[in-house]
């Protein structure tokens, strides 16, 4: 008998379905060996998306209404390597029911970085008074541009260290800083270990990783004006000012990118004024045959909508591509129109402002400088699904609205399905793997969400404090303007005049009651989420968190599954001001102490419903300290089972659901043990704090 080709019968179908489908749908080809000369069809592809881009505006501007066709710019596999950012413009949106779609071909897997090799390493045979011990005849160096400043170094595909002063917990870094007022060329930072500034360069290339005022207030300031002998520099951030803390434990500092702390394998330092870097390689690494990449854009696609002109990106998708490689901003650099919170870079690898059912669906975004996504200022009805967001300098993915006033857009934007971890890379800690800041009405559900160093989830407003506060309305004074870096981007001017004027006067103070119009993080859903190993770096944050937001918020059915206790946090947290939600249906397995309770709500808050939780595998010893917070047993908020029966019952319904959409991309382990598994145990030992052993 004849065997039947069933590959070939494939072929032919798929080919048949693509021409069918091209006879109703305008294609744009690009490839990385076509040229922008060709004609962009499949035979003659263009070589660049910024050609591709004006293909689809020409015939957008064009084609008859009654005869315009969807359009799809189809990329073939291979790197695209891009100059400047690839950014889109009202002009370039779609229609309803009808997107501009950039995508892969068929299964091919087209790349776009923001990265750039850097070639001809050497031996360093220069004996250089700052080079260590460890490193002496150990180092090698390349030549790049002079000025290229980054942050970020791969080899061979992986992330490696930039070299730092202290690779200690941060409990135990430097606590012998002291820090001036903040002046218009920076703060004044004296140091009683003088010795450590020897070879420190001034030439802004240096940052010093501080940690102040509590937990999560993090900066990376710029070292400038380096004086050994004073034991000084100076402190350059448009981001947080240094200033004291709650208590000397939640504090501290480290120096990186500099060749006197390179020391261990794998360890790098940029010189861009001599335009150098300098590497240890690790045992395994040739660097004659390496590939080695550093990142030069900030941002690889950005939605550019005009909100004056009420006109928006609209109706564009992204699928099925690969993003990587982007760097972050030195905050000395940062635009003064950026949200500050003191915590995260707010920039991203796919920046959207002023856009409208968009979507970015199946796509790989990894090693970005700061966030993966983020949808800023007017964003409504977007959609992020089915995507990995992984290894992150600052966080996941951030729906970051307007501050506080009457300007509410942010809104209705779906998140679901997307595999998202391993954040904070770039020094950020305290960036979540998914962020609300002023957003409201979301949907964010069937996530997978590992690894974050912080929380997995965060919802925040402000808080009445700092919008009553009369230095943060005070504009043209250097006071007022270092005040307003951090403030949330406060709208005064859209608050009635008699608050304006109480607020300047110092005879109007907002409360719980009184900010609530100004408050627009309401109305979410954050439903059916897996959370494996949260907070990984910061002691504080939880799980799932929420400061000073609007009403109506709603956290049902997600999992959170950690293999040791929540320090200094609940496992789901209701900070202040966190009024008015419902919280149900949750499975919880935390293998220690929550020390702010497993729900913990402020005694002062209004009108939550917490019911219906479980606490899993809970043990006498994982008693609730309720730090001050409402005790969850006593008031119902949970109750509690041993055993994972509970986490494994809600975990295949959510992933019943996940697979019936795709599945998360990669298929991923969720990161939660197999029943007939053993979990291992992180406890307290009597090491200093913040010193941990693992037991079997």
């Amino acid at each position: 008998m004849r065997q039947i080709n069933f590959s070939c019968i494939f072929l032919v179908l798929l080919l048949f379905s693509l021409s069918v489908h091209s006879q109703n749908a305008k294609e744009f080809f690009v490839s990385p060996i076509g040229t922008d000369k060709n004609s962009g069809s499949l035979k003659s592809p263009f070589h660049s998306l910024e050609k591709a881009k004006e293909a689809v505006r020409s015939y957008l501007s064009s084609a008859n209404k009654d005869t315009k066709h969807p359009v799809t710019v189809l990329l073939r596999e291979g790197e695209y390597i891009l100059d400047s950012t690839f950014v889109l413009h009202p002009e370039d949106s779609g229609e309803k029911n009808s997107p501009v779609v950039y995508r892969s071909y068929l299964n091919e897997n087209p790349v776009i970085h923001g990265g750039r090799p850097i070639t001809g390493w050497t031996r360093l045979v220069e004996e250089l008074p700052e080079i260590s011990a460890n490193a002496k005849g150990r180092l090698w160096v390349a030549s790049i541009p002079k000025g290229w400043l980054f942050h970020y170094l791969f080899v061979n595909g992986k992330m490696s260290t930039r070299s730092q002063s202290n690779r200690d917990h941060w409990e135990k870094w430097n606590k012998d800083h002291a820090a001036g007022i903040p002046e218009k060329d920076g703060q004044l930072v004296t140091f009683a270990n003088k010795e450590q500034l020897k070879y420190l360069p001034s030439s802004g290339d240096a940052e010093m990783f501080c940690i102040m005022a509590q937990y999560g207030v993090i900066g990376n300031g710029v070292v400038m004006d380096v004086n050994p002998e004073k034991g000084s520099i100076r402190w350059n951030s448009r981001q947080v000012n240094l200033r004291a803390s709650r208590n000397a434990a939640e504090r501290g500092y480290r120096f990186e990118n500099a060749l006197c702390f390179i020391d261990l394998p794998g360890e790098w330092a940029v010189d861009s004024k001599a335009g150098k870097v300098y590497y240890y390689p690790k045992e395994d690494e040739d660097l004659l045959n390496a590939e080695v990449i550093a990142p030069q854009l900030y941002e690889l696609v950005r939605f550019q909508g005009d909100e004056s002109g009420k006109s928006y990106v609209h109706d564009v998708a992204f699928k099925n591509i690969t993003f990587k490689y982007t760097d972050r901003l030195p905050e000395n650099q940062w635009p003064y129109s950026w949200l500050m919170r003191q915590w995260e870079n707010v920039d991203a690898t796919i920046y959207l402002t002023g856009s409208r059912n968009c979507s970015i669906t199946g796509n790989k975004i990894l090693h970005s400088g700061a966030y993966g996504i983020t949808i800023n200022h007017f964003g409504q009805q977007n959609r992020i699904e089915g995507n990995e967001i992984g290894y992150t300098g600052s966080g996941g993915l951030f729906l970051e609205g307007y501050g506080p006033g009457t300007l509410d857009v942010n809104k209705g934007n779906i998140i679901t399905c997307n595999y998202i971890h391993d954040q904070g890379l770039g020094n950020y800690w305290h960036s979540p793997c998914i962020q609300n800041y002023q957003s409201g009405g979301n949907l964010i559900s069937y996530n997978l969400l590992q690894r974050s160093a912080y929380c997995a989830i965060s919802i925040v407003g402000l808080d009445p404090d700092r919008m009553s506060d009369p230095t943060f309305a005070i504009p043209g004074t250097f006071e007022g303007e270092v005040q307003s870096w951090n403030m949330g981007q406060i709208r005064f001017n859209e608050f009635p005049t008699n608050i304006q004027e109480g607020i300047k006067n110092k005879t109007f103070k907002f409360d719980r009651q009184t900010i609530k119009p100004y408050i627009h993080s309401d109305s979410n859903r954050v439903e059916h989420n897996v959370i494996v190993e949260p907070e990984q770096i910061l002691h504080e944050g939880g799980a799932i968190y929420a400061w000073c937001c609007g009403r109506g918020n709603s956290w049902r059915d997600n999992i959170v599954f950690r293999s040791s206790g929540f320090h200094g946090s609940s496992i789901l947290a209701l900070d202040d001001l966190a009024e008015y939600f419902t919280i149900t249906g949750n499975v919880i397995w935390v293998n220690g102490v929550a020390d702010c309770g497993t729900i913990g709500v402020r005694p002062s808050e209004r009108g939550n419903i917490i019911k219906d939780n479980i606490r899993a595998c809970f043990k006498p010893e994982h008693a609730d300290n309720a730090g001050g917070n409402l005790d969850g047993i006593t008031h119902g908020f949970y109750r509690t089972e041993t055993g994972r029966e509970s986490v494994y019952a809600l975990l295949k319904k959510i992933k019943d659901t996940v697979h019936k959409n795709g599945g998360w991309p990669g298929d991923p382990k969720t990161g939660i043990p197999e029943p007939n598994e053993h979990v291992k145990t992180i406890v307290e030992d009597k090491l200093p704090e913040g010193s941990h052993k693992t037991i079997e």
